[in-house]
């Protein structure tokens, strides 16, 4: 059985066909869940541009304000950073409201028994399973990201000003850890997403160890030199995975296109794409 982007199958649903009402109600909860993977697909996105993107704005005196005293750091937090994740945070909130919505919930139970033999409910509940893992796989990365950004962060500078003490080495240690593991987390659901090939795959997990290698000063255990600048460098292929992205949207909206016309399937199961 072949796959098509997240939801579509190449696989026919024998059996009787849903009544017009149930159908509307099963493409309503299917549409809801297509909405809330690509808000979250989206906010992935818009983390690799206020990360990756900006980064790189910022480092080559691109993205600065005209004011020469409040120049934005690529080390610390800038206005731009937090207006990009301000966004990121409403973005994975409507897609959480869109994930819980009372219609998906409701759909599976009342569903008629006889559907079962269609296939359709169990179509229905893989992709809600599949919507949660990727949602909080997601959501478990953002949450990493911005705890290192905006709080262990600036407590490890400001309770240890200096690295001198075994404890402050393992927390800046732990801390770079985090910054280097939880981009591979957007990584590994971005891919899922796009169903991407495994060639694909191995170069984003590549191009973000040797990024964030760069940009934790290879875990803190290179002090000698500045290795953060390797980072913005490399920040400058980043448009790169915006521009994949786009690409992937427009050939599975010509994709879902076709599977309409092509595929011998119920239109309901053409409503998961």
């Amino acid at each position: 059985m072949k796959t098509y982007g997240t939801y579509i199958t190449e696989e026919s649903v024998p059996g009787i066909p849903a009544p017009a009402g149930q159908r509307t109600t099963i493409n309503a909860a299917l549409r809801n869940l297509r909405i809330s993977d690509l808000l979250t697909f989206i906010g992935i996105n818009l983390r690799f541009i206020t990360e990756n993107i900006m980064n790189a704005l910022i480092f080559f005196n691109i993205l600065q304000p005209l004011d020469q005293n409040q120049r934005y750091d690529i080390h610390t937090p800038s206005i731009p950073d937090m207006c990009g994740e301000t966004v990121m945070v409403i973005v994975f909130t409507i897609a959480y409201l869109f994930h819980t919505s009372a219609r998906l919930k409701n759909t599976v139970t009342d569903i008629p028994m006889y559907l079962y033999d269609r296939g359709v409910t169990r179509h229905l509940e893989d992709g809600l399973q599949r919507s949660k893992r990727f949602f909080f796989t997601t959501i478990t990365g953002f949450g990493l990201y911005f705890f290192s950004r905006y709080f262990f962060s600036p407590i490890l500078e400001v309770i240890f000003i200096e690295n001198t003490t075994i404890t402050s080495f393992a927390l800046n240690i732990l801390n770079d850890i985090i910054k280097l593991c939880s981009p591979l987390i957007f990584v590994y659901v971005y891919c899922q997403y796009l169903a991407a090939h495994k060639a694909v795959a191995l170069m984003l997990y590549i191009f973000f160890i040797i990024r964030n290698l760069f940009a934790t000063n290879v875990l803190g255990f290179i002090t000698e030199y500045d290795l953060h600048v390797g980072a913005p460098f490399l920040d400058v292929l980043s448009p790169m995975i915006v521009f994949y992205s786009l690409s992937y949207s427009i050939a599975r909206i010509e994709l879902v296109s076709d599977t309409c016309f092509s595929l011998d399937v119920d239109p309901v199961v053409v409503e998961y794409s």
